[in-house]
């Protein structure tokens, strides 16, 4: 599965950009030396509020499985790969 690149400053929905089906549990790796954040969520997130981890470089975050969806973003910009939990 390709690389999901992350503008700067924008929320990337890792489902619809990955292509794995919403609701699936799925790892996301930080592949940049840029810090990214990643959420659980249907809909865009607002903001980079506080209480989303950080997710630093070589680091795996994963979701829950049956999420309504899954963003990231990358301040300044960067890239995650995301897979299907095994």
């Amino acid at each position: 599965m390709p690389n999901v690149t992350l503008p700067p400053e924008t929320w990337v929905d890792l489902y619809a950009v990955s292509g794995v089906t919403v609701g699936t549990q799925i790892d996301v790796v930080n592949i940049t030396p840029n810090d990214a954040r990643v959420v659980e969520s249907a809909t865009q997130p607002t903001g980079s509020d506080d209480f989303i981890p950080v997710l630093f470089n070589g680091n795996i975050a994963r979701n829950s499985t049956g999420s309504a969806g899954a963003w990231a973003l990358c301040v300044g910009g960067g890239a995650v790969d995301v897979r299907e939990t095994a």
